[in-house]
């Protein structure tokens, strides 16, 4: 319940943040995915476990398709690009 409810609150922080970044914007290297580092860059509050909730694959990145879901679910803010 305790992990929920902290997971709840950070999705909270991340939408209700003001600035939208598109994913060329934070995948900085250009390899197509987004690091947590890359991330954690346009959303500072990002934690390992919204991270970890966000990489449906488990790959260890954020790809376009992940990228997108979060942000239908509202916990990204959507983008312009």
């Amino acid at each position: 319940m305790k992990t929920m409810t902290l997971t709840l609150a950070g999705l909270t922080a991340l939408a209700l943040s003001t600035t939208a970044f598109a994913q060329s914007d934070i995948d900085t290297d250009g390899d197509g995915v987004m690091s947590m580092e890359e991330l954690q860059v346009a959303y500072p509050t990002l934690s390992e476990d919204l991270f970890a909730a966000m990489d449906a694959n488990g790959d260890g990145s954020i790809d376009a398709d992940e990228f997108q879901a979060a942000q239908d679910a509202a916990v990204l803010p959507v983008t312009d690009g």
